[in-house]
């Protein structure tokens, strides 16, 4: 490809906002087949290219020209390269320089952005209707949120007012991020559970610290050795209603572009009796995509079902 295309191509997504939002082009959704191997997400004031297939170095260049000329329109000084094939990811910075602490702004929420993690900057740009969703309707809710990596999804809900978030991840690097996104937006005493811990060997633990009334649900898709959707979504699902409260919500997400929301419905059908299917969440602005989109979000209104409560021996209220 040469320069002048490539400039052509990506010029109209490189204009100044009328509204926020990180991803400028979205190459994965394939809605331009010629450049399905790149993204442009916009987190001033670094200008973050992600290349998911190497290219020679003319081209190179032209992304680089072509972005680089964009940046003070843009509000940004630093472009970053990622280059994510071959089973690596490695973060260059191609104009500029990082500052010390960047973050992604979202509706007035600072979410901090680790250059150094490779593959994830600690933020996932497409989940903002999720979180918009959670403050919407956290106010004085107990929240667990599952899988929560840095906890955005925590941030938001306090900022809309919850009374309390558990935060479950196996990872601890992601949860001592996620700690520093409560300090970044003032929620450093609020009433937040860190929980470095395997979702599957934990699930006492997570009922120990109460009834639910909105549970966030948002596994990697395919993490070996950690979480496999079509093995192991059934088996989390199968667990909730020992942590529910007996009325409550819940956002139901899977990033899996083989897997389709009929997939995840007749799962939670299938695993989760008394949740009913309320709405699909449309996706983030920017991520335009020419079929199904990956991330399938899902809001669910639990009522308990009255079978729960019959002990064992099939006389209610014994």
């Amino acid at each position: 490809m040469r320069s002048s295309q490539l400039s052509d191509l990506l010029d109209p997504y490189l204009v100044p906002l009328s509204q926020p939002k990180h991803r400028l082009f979205h190459g994965r959704g394939k809605t331009l087949p010629s450049l399905e191997w790149l993204t442009v997400d916009c987190f001033p004031p670094v200008l973050v290219a992600t290349l998911f297939r190497p290219q020679d170095e003319a081209v190179l260049a032209g992304l680089e020209a072509s972005l680089g000329g964009a940046l003070a329109g843009l509000g940004c000084q630093t472009l970053v390269f990622q280059h994510r094939y071959d089973g690596k990811a490695e973060n260059v910075v191609v104009v500029g320089e990082l500052a010390d602490s960047p973050v992604a702004t979202e509706q007035g929420l600072d979410y901090k952005l680790d250059f150094q993690r490779g593959q994830n900057l600690g933020f996932f740009a497409d989940m903002a209707e999720g979180r918009r969703w959670i403050r919407e309707r956290a106010e004085g809710r107990k929240v667990l949120n599952l899988f929560s990596f840095t906890c955005s999804f925590s941030v938001a809900a306090l900022a809309g007012g919850a009374h309390s978030v558990v935060n479950i991840d196996l990872s601890g690097a992601a949860l001592t991020l996620g700690k520093q996104n409560h300090a970044l937006n003032g929620f450093q005493d609020a009433r937040v559970h860190y929980l470095p811990h395997n979702i599957f060997r934990s699930w006492k633990k997570l009922h120990s610290l109460g009834r639910y009334d909105l549970i966030v649900v948002d596994p990697p898709s395919a993490q070996k050795g950690s979480f496999m959707a079509e093995k192991d979504y059934p088996k989390v699902l199968r667990k909730l209603h020992k942590l529910l409260a007996p009325e409550a919500d819940l956002l139901i997400c899977l990033n899996a572009p083989w897997l389709d929301y009929a997939w995840l419905e007749q799962c939670v059908a299938d695993n989760l009796p008394g949740a009913e299917l309320q709405a699909r969440l449309p996706g983030a602005s920017g991520f335009d995509e020419a079929g199904e989109p990956a991330l399938k979000t899902l809001h669910y209104r639990y009522q308990r079902p009255a079978m729960l409560d019959v002990p064992a021996d099939g006389r209610p209220g014994a």
